[in-house]
C-alpha cells in the first residue's frame, strides 16, 4: 500500500459512498469464518514492501511478486513450493518506471498466451487523469532478464479513483480493477476487451467490491474471484464471488497490518502477504466459495 500522506491520514474522517446505479445489491453471506490458515513460505530479501503476487500459469509452486512505489521497476518470480521461498528470477521492465504499482495478475494475452500484467493503478489523492497497465509474456524459463513490456493505458469513465486490484479474467483475458475506497464498499471496473495500446481505454464499473480493496485475483478456473481488504483502514477479509459478480462468502485471513496481497493457490485455496510480513499464508476456502473445483 502506497502511504497516505501525514495529513490526510489526519483529516479524513469519513467517504461518502459511491453511487452504484443499476448494479445489483449484495446478496447476504455468512459473516467471514475461521479456515485455519498457515505458513506456506518466507519470502525472501527485496519484497519488503510487497505489493502483490500473482500465481504463474507455467511453473508449478511459483508465483510473480512486485514492491509498490519508489522501488524498482521489477517482478520478481518466487518459489513457495517449500517453506522457504527462493528467488527464481527478476524480470526488469523497460521503458516504463514505478509510479505507484499495486497489483498484478496473471491471464492470457488477446493471442491465449499466458502474460504477467503489472497494474500501475495506485493514486492515493485520485490525481492521476489515468494509469496504466505493463504486459509481457510469462517465460518458458525463468532467469533474469529485461522484458520490453506493451503498455495500456486506461481512465474510469466516472472519474478519478485509487485502486490497488487488478484481476484478469483467465478465460477471456479481460482486465478488471477494484477502486480502493475508505468507509464505504468500492466498486469493480471493467476494460475493453482487448484494451488498445496507443489511446486511453475506458474502464466502465459493473460491481461491488469490500471497503479498502487492496489486492484481488480470479480463480483458475474463471468461475470466481475474490478481492481482499487488510488492515489497517479494512478488516483482513477475502471477499468471494462468482463470475456474476453475485458474493458467494467472506473468508478470514490472517491478522496483517498492512494486508496487500492475495491470488489462488489452486481452485480451493488462496495465498496471503503483507508488507513488513515475510511470511505467505495459505487460507482454505470452504465449499461454497470454490464453483467449478
Amino acid at each position: 500500500m502506497s502511504r497516505l500522506p501525514a495529513m490526510l491520514m489526519a483529516t479524513v474522517t469519513l467517504v461518502i459512498p459511491l453511487s452504484m446505479g443499476p448494479l445489483s445489491a449484495p446478496s447476504a453471506v455468512a459473516a467471514p469464518r475461521s479456515v485455519a490458515p498457515e505458513p506456506q513460505c518466507t519470502l525472501p530479501a527485496g519484497l519488503a514492501e510487497l505489493s502483490g503476487i500473482a500465481m504463474s500459469a507455467r511453473h508449478p509452486g511459483v508465483f510473480y511478486a512486485h514492491n509498490d512505489s519508489g522501488n524498482p521497476h521489477q517482478v520478481l518470480a518466487i518459489d513457495c513450493s517449500g517453506a522457504t521461498g527462493r528467488l527464481k528470477a527478476t524480470f526488469t521492465l523497460s521503458g516504463v518506471t514505478n509510479t505507484d504499482w499495486e497489483g498484478i495478475a496473471v491471464g492470457p494475452d488477446e493471442n491465449g498466451r499466458p502474460s504477467v500484467h503489472v497494474g500501475d493503478i495506485g493514486d492515493n489523492l485520485s490525481s492521476r487523469t489515468e494509469i496504466s497497465v505493463h504486459r509481457f509474456a510469462e517465460p518458458d524459463r525463468l532467469a533474469d532478464a529485461t522484458v520490453s513490456p506493451a503498455t495500456f493505458r486506461f481512465a474510469y469513465s466516472d472519474g478519478r479513483h485509487d485502486a490497488e486490484s487488478l484481476l484478469v479474467d483467465p478465460a477471456s483475458g479481460r482486465l478488471y480493477v477494484a477502486s480502493k475506497v475508505l468507509g464505504s464498499r468500492g466498486r469493480l471496473y471493467r476494460a475493453p476487451l482487448p484494451p488498445q495500446p496507443g489511446q486511453v481505454n475506458t474502464l466502465t464499473p459493473v460491481g461491488k467490491g469490500p471497503v479498502w480493496a487492496t489486492d484481488g485475483a480470479y480463480s483458475p478456473s474463471g468461475r470466481s474471484y475474490v478481492l481482499r481488504s487488510g488492515g489497517p483502514f479494512g478488516p483482513n477479509t477475502g471477499y468471494v464471488f462468482d463470475s456474476a459478480g453475485t458474493e458467494l462468502a467472506e473468508v478470514a485471513l490472517p491478522s496483517q497490518p498492512q494486508g496487500e496481497a492475495v491470488t489462488y493457490a489452486d481452485c480451493t485455496s488462496l495465498l496471503a502477504g503483507s508488507e513488513n510480513d515475510n511470511r505467505i499464508w495459505r487460507v482454505p476456502l470452504p465449499a461454497e466459495a470454490t464453483p467449478g473445483c
